[in-house]
């Protein structure tokens, strides 16, 4: 799939644009089951002080003398327990500044469907899966035109509801993320 840039950052592309700005990294974490693909997704739980209750990929900060890829599988490992050792690294999205606040660096990885995921309550309220087909079906993205720094900028909404009956919005940065994904390795996909 040419969705994916390499795991090897050669151009400093992860690196801050701004002097008020962090390293970040996620894991978009891809996982094989019988019925197919599919994405793990986290929630925040309503008591975080920052983007309480928002969808999200495991990830946070870059820590000092780490790289983003151990920054993504560290944080994925805190937040919803699944060991660096259980995820295959494929490749990465290109990096972007998120609000001006975070230099995100996204990657991807291949979850061993049999590793357990315990989510840590502090930073996740749950963690769900959305099946990809349903992911990369451009039917299933709301593009809304939010205004942001005096400049017209599109938000990605994709109302999901699951199986188990609830209704999610994955939004913001996170849809956005999945809608690159589509960009790079999909979108084309019915024209052949």
């Amino acid at each position: 799939m040419g969705a994916f840039l390499p795991l090897r950052i050669d151009d400093g592309a992860d690196l801050i644009t701004r002097d008020t700005q962090r390293r970040a990294a996620v894991l978009l974490p891809f996982i094989k089951r019988e019925a197919g693909w599919h994405l793990l997704y986290t929630q925040r739980p309503e008591t975080m002080p920052n983007h309480a209750g928002q969808i999200a990929f495991p990830g946070g900060k870059v820590e000092l003398n780490e790289s983003a890829a151990e920054a993504a599988l560290r944080e994925t490992e805190e937040e919803v327990g699944i060991p660096p050792s259980a995820v295959q690294l494929i490749g990465r999205l290109p990096s972007f500044d998120a609000s001006g606040t975070f230099r995100v660096t996204p990657f991807a990885g291949i979850v061993d469907p049999n590793a357990e995921i315990v989510i840590d309550e502090h930073e996740v309220a749950e963690a769900f899966e959305v099946p990809l087909s349903w992911l990369m079906d451009p039917s299933n993205h709301d593009p809304r035109p939010m205004q942001w720094g005096g400049e017209t900028h599109t938000v990605w909404y994709m109302p999901y509801d699951g199986p188990d009956g609830v209704h999610r919005n994955i939004w913001g940065m996170t849809a956005g993320m999945t809608r690159r994904v589509w960009d790079r390795g999909f979108s084309d996909a019915d024209a052949a």
